[in-house]
């Protein structure tokens, strides 16, 4: 018997990918038309083992509460969205002590690191095209001691493999000559070289496609209403009023991940934190930069795939509301103007798409990976703002924890009784 997979994003195909690398039948639930279209679609492109710090660092709680007064705040929290926080929110902020932020820095570092190692591989084997590109990030500074902060978190993170190094501000525009006209503001920069990008929805829609040649099946425009146990077991699903029998379940499903376990009494520590994008078409935009550029004064990343321009960034605590919020657009135009002013100006609005969607987030700032007390129930959730970049070793991990094998890396830090 198959093993059903609810899911079609990132994080469920690499799953389904990595079960059948090992002779597995699997299935992909997808409750969309298509796969790859909640956050999978139009995320920031980054795949940045070297960023791989949770959101709740140090000094989180007191940016929450500023948030609430500041609209263009690049954490923000809604007054609607606290009641339903309060109890994940006290262990999110208990969490963002520095020890516990430096540990849960290491632990994403090393799946990440894992993980576009098992991306490139996938891709290099079956020829998939995603605009892929690894020729690195440069983070840039407005501030010395958030320069600083950085390099520290790099330093902690060197003995485990992390490469940086800090550069002047002549030594920044050299890197990346786009960000001449706006050198100014710039104190100096990190370079990251081991990083790369590529567009993880084209991602998702070519390994779909190899999922299905190599005899599995992809099942869009059905959502799943309920997982059925007894005595412990889960026996079966309901997709789309139809009964499915399944030997082992995955939930995969990001934000909804929670919503599924609750319905079998299960607590997921996981809330929805939303991100914006902008994709700009860069044949109206003269040339464009060579290498992805993170900036820290406006929290945002600027990535390049094929010949698009995406401006990604900001978190919104605000429920399940996938509404788009047009100021939190509006701040991305203006940090676009700021980073990198000459291409701004070339920029016409109604050439742009823009695109919200929810990041699943876990209390402690790593992801739930593993095997729940439900037996047969697997989950696969939790990735913030990296599961671009953890989804293949994720989906790695969880098919060797299915299998009974031993993982290429320890398993324990993601595991979901790790609390």
């Amino acid at each position: 018997m198959a093993t059903a997979i609810i899911g079609g994003g990132l994080i469920g195909l690499a799953t389904a990918q990595a079960l059948i690398d090992r002779g597995e039948e699997v299935f992909v639930i997808e409750a969309n038309d298509a796969v790859g279209c909640e956050t999978s679609f139009a995320n920031g492109g980054m795949l940045t083992p070297s960023l791989p710090e949770p959101w709740n660092g140090p000094g989180v709680f007191g940016h929450l509460l500023t948030s609430l007064f500041v609209p263009a705040a690049a954490m923000k929290l809604r007054l609607s969205a606290i009641p339903s926080l309060l109890t994940w929110g006290a262990s999110f902020i208990r969490h963002s002590s520095r020890p516990r932020y430096y540990a849960a820095s290491l632990d994403n570092y090393r799946l990440a690191r894992y993980s576009l190692q098992k991306t490139v591989e996938v891709a290099e084997r079956f020829g998939l095209d995603f605009d892929f590109d690894d020729r690195g990030t440069l983070c840039t500074f407005g501030d010395s001691r958030a320069l600083a902060g950085r390099m520290d978190l790099c330093l902690q993170l060197a003995d485990a493999g992390l490469s940086a190094r800090q550069l002047a501000v002549d030594e920044v525009v050299e890197l990346e000559p786009a960000l001449v006209p706006a050198r100014y503001r710039l104190v100096g920069g990190i370079w990251l070289p081991d990083d790369a990008r590529g567009d993880a929805h084209r991602f998702c829609r070519a390994l779909a496609g190899v999922i299905v040649k190599q005899g599995g099946q992809v099942r869009c425009g059905s959502r799943v209403e309920r997982l059925n146990t007894a005595n412990g077991r889960l026996h079966s699903l309901i997709v789309a009023g139809e009964q499915v029998q399944a030997e082992r379940v995955v939930v995969a499903a990001g934000t909804g991940s929670r919503k599924l376990l609750r319905s079998v009494g299960l607590r997921l520590p996981v809330q929805p934190a939303k991100g914006y994008s902008i994709t700009i078409e860069g044949e109206q935009l003269g040339p464009l930069p060579a290498v992805t550029i993170g900036d820290d004064a406006t929290h945002t990343v600027m990535s390049v795939l094929g010949r698009r321009l995406r401006v990604a960034g900001t978190a919104e605590f605000a429920g399940y509301d996938k509404s788009l919020t047009p100021s939190r657009i509006d701040a991305l135009f203006r940090s676009l103007d700021a980073v990198l002013p000459n291409i701004a100006a070339r920029v016409r609005r109604d050439q742009v798409s823009e695109w919200t969607g929810l990041r699943p987030m876990s209390d402690d700032g790593r992801p739930i990976i593993g095997p729940t007390k439900v037996t047969g129930l697997y989950v696969n959730t939790g990735h913030g703002a990296l599961g671009w970049t953890m989804a293949m070793g994720s989906g790695q991990l969880l098919a060797d924890q299915i299998l009974g094998r031993d993982a290429d890396i320890d398993v324990r830090p993601y595991r979901p009784e790790r609390r």
